[in-house]
């Protein structure tokens, strides 16, 4: 008989984010019976209106829902049909309550919110996290800090992350299990029909926020750089929020200082299949990110067979082949790496790109299934007498 889970989260969060992604997919494989040996009992979340107060805010986040996640922790131990809580990431590790009956796993995406640093590249101090977050933020990471120190295990999605929670919580046990995707949905082939060509141009593709570990600034100094009789061909696509909430100049500043004159701004909410086509029409993802928690852009880039050009930094760089990200600091290299995708281009004189197998057989080792048997592992070790410290299976 399948053992359950409750799973556990705060707000909504849609498919288009990570977290919402990383939660849905869980959810999915649960549901479907995919995780051998376990299944989904109920999920605990709720819906905030868009326009709530602040105040409304902070009232379900710290008081009414935790009451309503402990309600139902003690429903499912009195009715018996509950085995394992699993809360899908570290920002409701608040939700834990104190002497929980059950065993509860927090998937841990990163902790630099937690334990914001600075990073130091090529001469520039990049923030990793918010360095000076408001007073009832603060309040907020304690409670999360807190309830992490309460969590039976920690399952971290990269080997990055697992240390970084060895660090800051060593008493509580912890391991790497990389999160997954559905390898086959990112494939080309599998479309109904062929994404049609953008434009004329050589184009390139950039996902991610305008949060500066995203190192926006950087790869529009490097494209700026480019010949200008290369750059007139070039089409950059970005998705993402284009305006900073740091108080830098939006990307498409950043573009026109550089003189980057065709950038094209889709915003964070586009959809799978524009996503989809804006990867078919790319010749590769640029990625310069100084820290990601897992990196899901160069993984599903990679699943539909384009190249990525990729800063060679935690955690984004453990989803990459062996020797193939970029210094992070090293401007000509990045430099060098775009000329070679554009004169390959340029080459095929219109011609679709190839598209590249090996990517994808490599995109494999994080294929859904791969995740589901991780999970299972996981949750069955919770009654073992595993080492935790060195159990999983390892992702070469």
């Amino acid at each position: 008989m399948a053992k359950r889970v409750l799973l556990v989260r705060g707000g909504i969060l849609g498919r288009n984010s990570g977290l919402g992604s990383a939660h849905h997919n869980l959810a999915d494989l649960l549901s479907s019976g995919s995780v051998p040996g376990w299944v989904i009992e109920a999920i605990s979340e709720y819906d905030l209106p868009p326009r709530a107060s602040p105040f409304n805010r902070l009232w379900k986040r710290w008081f009414s829902h935790p009451k309503t996640v402990k309600k139902a922790i003690n429903r499912s131990i009195s009715n018996g049909n509950c085995d394992v809580v699993h809360i899908t990431d570290q920002e409701q590790a608040h939700l834990i309550p104190k002497k929980c009956k059950l065993p509860v796993v927090v998937t841990v995406h990163d902790l630099f919110h937690l334990f914001p640093a600075k990073m130091k590249i090529g001469g520039q101090e990049i923030d990793i996290g918010e360095q000076n977050p408001p007073s009832y933020r603060r309040r907020d990471i304690k409670k999360l800090k807190r309830g992490l120190s309460r969590a039976s295990l920690l399952l971290c999605d990269s080997k990055a992350t697992l240390k970084d929670c060895q660090k800051h919580f060593p008493d509580v046990k912890s391991i790497c299990v990389p999160l997954g995707i559905e390898v086959s949905s990112y494939s080309p082939n599998e479309q109904i029909t062929p994404s049609p060509p953008l434009n004329d141009r050589c184009n390139l593709l950039i996902v991610g926020s305008h949060d500066p570990r995203k190192r926006m600034e950087f790869i529009c100094q490097v494209l700026g750089s480019l010949d200008a009789s290369v750059l007139n061909e070039l089409q950059i696509n970005h998705v993402g929020q284009g305006e900073s909430e740091y108080g830098s100049p939006a990307v498409i500043e950043l573009a026109i200082k550089n003189n980057i004159k065709n950038w094209t701004v889709h915003g964070p909410l586009v959809s799978d299949s524009k996503l989809m086509d804006l990867r078919n029409s790319s010749e590769c993802l640029l990625f310069p990110s100084a820290s990601e928690g897992f990196g899901y852009p160069p993984l599903e880039a990679l699943a539909s067979g384009l190249p990525v050009l990729c800063s060679d930094l935690p955690s984004h760089n453990e989803l990459m082949p062996e020797n193939y990200c970029l210094a992070a600091d090293d401007e000509d290299t990045w430099k060098r790496a775009i000329l070679s995708v554009y004169y390959d281009w340029k080459s095929r004189n219109g011609e679709p790109r190839e598209l590249d197998q090996t990517l994808i057989e490599h995109a494999l080792k994080f294929d859904n299934k791969e995740f589901s048997s991780r999970i299972a592992d996981a949750y069955n070790s919770l009654s073992s007498d595993i080492n935790l410290f060195s159990f999983g299976k390892v992702v070469e």
